[in-house]
């Protein structure tokens, strides 16, 4: 250094060397003389200390924008993106060079001319537009619905730009179109647990007047009385039916690890009385021996609803009726296969035959909501379901249900 440098100038030098490398806290020495020197460093410190602050403004108002959950994007005063938060990457599926520098129109496919020009005349007569429907291009071809706001940024009564906040309305319309669905399922629920409660019990009514009202003999007697208990038990049905269709959602059921072949002879055994049941072979493919973590009432339920099924539907050909049942660990869980020889289902029976109150044919007997039950059941449980059935030739129902021994 030559003799005559002032220290202080390397001290600046150095100052303005950390500013330019963006560390903002370093400062340059002033000495009490406050001369010119110690001027320049004062200025040079009062330079580092305003960049500071507008990197933490920037900083603290990109932290803003990250933690936003709806879209936003600012424009210039001419309708130029300047800024998008990553919500509006995530939704419309394009990184944040993709928007930057371009015209609103970017937002909106080439069909929705007509709106943007409306979208702009609104904007030039008003402050604010609130909530405006309309959908975001996505990549490729998709939309995604949303509502608008769009208002004014000013600085000092001077337009500078826009700011445009637009909410997802995709989730809102799926619930939306969920609930609907909901509801129209409810609608049919009361319609027709009105119709099969109304009619057992008129029936059971009628036979009762009947036989209170003119003299019967034995025989006719028994005769009614057999009316009267198939009444009762198709009422019953009908009752037990609702009953499992009301249990509780999946978070609140009691999830234990059980033994699947015990559970299958268990369910099995209880349906030894069921009519016909001594018409049907039943045969335990594999030895079912699989520990499995679910629920065992639900597990229950599927399982008697499907072999309830398969005897109730049996069909009497050149062999005996049967019905193979099977289970073995699979990805994770359990798959189990249901498989009989009996009459079978046509593709269009089949197309509804899970839904809520669906009876195949006039003549059937059930309730209509054994294979609703079975179907509402496995989604309770997280599972999937495949079904394989042919008129005169019998169904195959095959289930997977994932292990909830970590739910």
């Amino acid at each position: 250094m030559p003799p005559n440098r002032d220290k202080r100038i390397d001290a600046i030098n150095r100052a303005l060397l950390e500013i330019a490398e963006g560390n903002f806290r370093h400062l340059a020495p002033v000495s009490d003389k406050f001369d010119d020197i110690d001027a320049i460093a004062s200025g040079v410190n009062m330079l580092s200390e305003e960049l500071r602050d507008t990197v933490i403004s920037r900083n603290y108002l990109n932290s803003i924008l990250r933690g936003i959950v709806d879209m936003l994007i600012i424009f210039d005063k001419h309708l130029r993106i300047k800024q998008v938060n990553q919500k509006v990457c995530e939704l419309l599926a394009q990184p944040e060079s993709y928007f930057i520098n371009q015209p609103l129109d970017i937002l909106f496919d080439g069909r929705k001319a007509k709106f943007i020009t409306n979208l702009k005349e609104s904007l030039r007569k008003k402050k604010h537009i609130y909530n405006l429907e309309a959908s975001f291009k996505t990549s490729g071809s998709g939309r995604l619905p949303v509502t608008i706001s769009l208002s004014r940024l000013r600085d000092n009564r001077e337009s500078i730009g826009y700011v445009l906040i637009a909410k997802d309305l995709q989730h809102i319309q799926l619930t939306s179109n969920a609930l609907r669905q909901k509801n129209d399922e409810l609608k049919t629920l009361v319609y027709r647990v009105s119709h099969d409660l109304k009619g057992p019990l008129a029936s059971m009514q009628g036979l009762l007047q009947v036989i209170e009202q003119t003299e019967t003999d034995l025989p006719t007697l028994h005769y009614y009385l057999s009316l009267i208990k198939q009444s009762a038990d198709k009422l019953n049905s009908t009752l037990m039916g609702l009953l499992e269709i009301g249990i509780t959602d999946r978070t609140k059921l009691n999830m234990q690890s059980f033994d699947v072949n015990s559970c299958v002879h268990d369910v099995v055994d209880s349906l030894a009385n069921y009519p016909n049941r001594e018409k049907v072979n039943i045969i335990f493919e594999d030895d079912l021996s699989v520990i499995f973590t679910s629920s065992e009432k639900l597990f229950r339920s599927i399982l008697q609803n499907l072999v309830e099924n398969s005897i109730k539907y049996h069909r009497y050909r050149n062999n005996t009726p049967y019905i193979k049942i099977s289970a073995k660990s699979w990805r994770g869980g359990i798959e189990v296969v249901v498989k009989d020889n009996g009459e079978g289902m046509s593709k269009t029976v089949l197309d509804r035959a899970f839904d809520m109150f669906y009876r195949g044919s006039n003549t059937s007997s059930g309730s209509g909501l054994g294979l609703f039950i079975v179907k509402s059941n496995i989604e309770k449980l997280g599972g999937d379901m495949k079904v394989k059935s042919k008129i005169d030739y019998g169904t195959e129902i095959k289930i997977y249900l994932p292990s909830l021994d970590k739910f």
